[in-house]
């Protein structure tokens, strides 16, 4: 017995925790005890999410915005510039500096309620895009910058993409994307669809990217 408790001593804790849970009922209570604490931490935020609110105000893409956005992701954008201010200062401060997102310019949930999928990004290789129209909202500013980025913006390492303004925008794959989208919820009307073909008539990848960059943050300024 005396043995038994000396090498119960010397033992290191993983293995005195190895040794509890082979008893199979010690087992069972510590997955249920993280199975609580698991629940607890992923189960409440659903029955929240229907209590996010925010301004009426924000509308769905355009279609030559919409276009944009499949060029931001076909493209990788996404990779090098984020979409999500976070409530750090010196992020709400460089991102809002006009503060005129109000008094908590940081981003919102109400912000992305018709993002389909999410661009949040992780990397911030590139300046976070999510307040752009706030931020610049000179359309030839933006098509000379995605031209030659280094040109307005010395030391810049953003690659160069004068082909986009040669390269007709996707009629059929924007089209094809309201669609989808309004079967996800996004409240597009029969007549918009019917009209995009119009929209983007003559149009070009570049020219639909700017639009996309100047629909960033535009309709929740607060005024």
């Amino acid at each position: 017995m005396a043995h038994h408790e000396h090498e119960e001593k010397n033992l290191q804790w993983y293995e005195k925790l190895s040794h509890k849970v082979e008893d199979k009922m010690v087992l069972l209570v510590w997955i249920f005890v993280f199975a609580l604490i698991g629940g607890l931490v992923e189960i409440p935020p659903f029955f929240l999410m229907g209590e996010v609110k925010g301004p009426v105000n924000i509308t769905p893409y355009n279609a030559l915005e919409l276009a944009g956005r499949n060029v931001y992701q076909e493209e990788g954008c996404f990779y090098c510039h984020t979409q999500m201010i976070r409530p750090f200062k010196w992020e709400t401060d460089r991102w809002d500096r006009n503060r005129e997102y109000g008094p908590e310019p940081y981003s919102k949930a109400y912000e992305y309620v018709y993002e389909r999928p999410f661009l949040w990004g992780s990397k911030r290789t590139g300046p976070d895009l999510w307040h752009e129209y706030s931020l610049n909202n000179n359309p030839e500013w933006h098509k000379a910058h995605l031209i030659n980025p280094q040109e307005t913006s010395p030391g810049s390492v953003m690659p160069q993409y004068p082909h986009l303004f040669e390269t007709p925008v996707n009629i059929e794959e924007t089209v094809a994307s309201m669609k989808a989208l309004k079967a996800l919820g996004v409240p597009y009307t029969d007549e918009e669809i019917q009209k995009a073909p119009e929209m983007l008539q003559g149009k070009t990848k570049g020219d639909a990217l700017v639009a996309y960059l100047l629909k960033l943050g535009r309709d929740t300024i607060q005024k």
